[in-house]
C-alpha cells in the first residue's frame, strides 16, 4: 500500500496532468504527498527565478492537496534532477513516484522524458507514468 506518493513537477504544462492525477489518487487511498522541484544544476537560467518558479509550483501542489485534504510534505532543492530525487524518495519513504512522460524540453522533441525514463530503471518503487498529449 502506498503511503507516501512522490510528485515531481518540473514547471511544464505536461506535469499539471500528473499532479492533478497524483493528488487525487493520494485522496482516494489515503497516502501523504511529497512534492519535489529541483534546480537542475547544471542550469544556465537565473537561479532566483527557478526558485521563485519552484516555490510557486509547490505552493499551487500543497493548495490543491489540501483542497482534498491530503498532507504534503515540500522539497525544492540545487542539483541532479533524478539523483537527488532518488536520496528524497529514500529520505521521505516514498513508495510511489508519479511521473509525467514529458518534461519541458522532451515534448517539444516529441521523445519519451529522458528522466521519466530513467526513473523506470533505477527507481525500485512503484512508477506511474502519466501520458501527455503533444500538440
Amino acid at each position: 500500500m502506498i503511503k507516501n506518493l512522490m510528485i515531481p513537477s518540473d514547471g511544464s504544462k505536461y506535469s499539471q496532468k500528473a499532479i492533478d492525477f497524483g493528488i487525487e489518487l493520494a485522496s482516494k487511498i489515503g497516502a501523504n504527498v511529497i512534492a519535489v522541484y529541483i534546480i537542475d544544476e547544471n542550469t544556465t537560467y537565473s537561479y532566483d527565478s527557478l526558485e521563485d518558479e519552484g516555490n510557486k509550483i509547490l505552493h499551487n501542489i500543497t493548495k490543491k492537496a489540501n483542497e482534498y485534504g491530503v498532507e504534503v510534505a515540500e522539497h525544492l532543492i540545487t542539483g541532479d534532477p533524478l539523483r537527488d530525487m532518488k536520496i528524497i524518495a529514500i529520505k521521505t519513504n516514498a513508495d510511489g513516484i508519479i511521473v509525467n512522460i514529458h518534461g519541458k524540453n522532451d515534448a517539444e522533441k516529441g521523445i519519451f522524458g529522458s528522466v521519466a525514463d530513467r526513473i523506470i530503471k533505477t527507481f525500485e518503487i512503484p512508477v506511474i507514468i502519466i501520458k501527455n498529449e503533444i500538440q
